[in-house]
């Protein structure tokens, strides 16, 4: 009986049709997650049904840009799984060559219905391109000035910077990739910037 339950909720985990669901429907899905993070229920539960599921194949509706900051993981912040988003993390969640080729697999590939630019609270790759100045390696430099290239005047805030940024990026991502424009601009992917709180764990749509 216990085998019988713990088959029945993985098929019917794995009969959910994510990726038929709109870029709306998965962001609400999403914002749930963030809830359950909030309240301090995320579950990651038959771990050994979904990797055996997902060894030879992946299928994750959301792609999911957002920064390297050790605080924010993704998984965790909107309660998903295996095989559930694809991730990309860099500093100041900004695209570069790559990151863009990432995003671009995935459309290509069928996987991604949905885009989410996740930029947080206190970012410090943009606190430290608010601040000025040289950076120590021309590597850092080249970051600093790309996420400055999103202020158009002086932020007054952090916040307002790191959502300045976030809008920036999601830009990026259609100016800099036709895969990419076209998907959002068909409407068969959906994309959204957002904002995470650091210390109260929410998540806020700002695009």
């Amino acid at each position: 009986m216990r085998r019988l339950l713990r088959d029945g909720f993985l098929l019917l985990l794995l009969a959910i049709p994510a990726a038929a669901q709109s870029g709306d429907e998965l962001w609400q899905s999403l914002i749930e997650g963030n809830r359950a993070y909030v309240g301090g229920t995320v579950t990651f539960d038959h771990l050994a049904d979904l990797r055996q599921h997902s060894a030879d194949h992946q299928n994750p509706p959301v792609t999911i840009l957002s920064c390297s900051d050790s605080r924010v993981p993704p998984e965790l912040i909107f309660n998903r799984s295996l095989d559930q988003l694809f991730v990309i993390r860099v500093a100041g969640n900004i695209a570069g060559t790559f990151e863009l080729a990432s995003i671009e697999y995935a459309i290509a590939n069928g996987y991604t219905k949905l885009i989410v630019v996740l930029g947080h609270e206190n970012c410090g790759a943009v606190k430290a391109a608010i601040a000025g100045g040289d950076a120590p390696t021309p590597s850092l430099e080249a970051l600093l000035q790309r996420i400055r290239r999103s202020f158009h005047a002086k932020p007054a805030t952090v916040r307002a910077a790191v959502e300045a940024n976030a809008h920036a990026s999601a830009d990026h991502l259609l100016a800099n990739s036709k895969v990419i424009r076209e998907a959002v601009r068909s409407g068969k992917v959906g994309l959204v910037a957002a904002y995470y709180n650091l210390t109260s764990g929410v998540v806020e749509r700002i695009r």
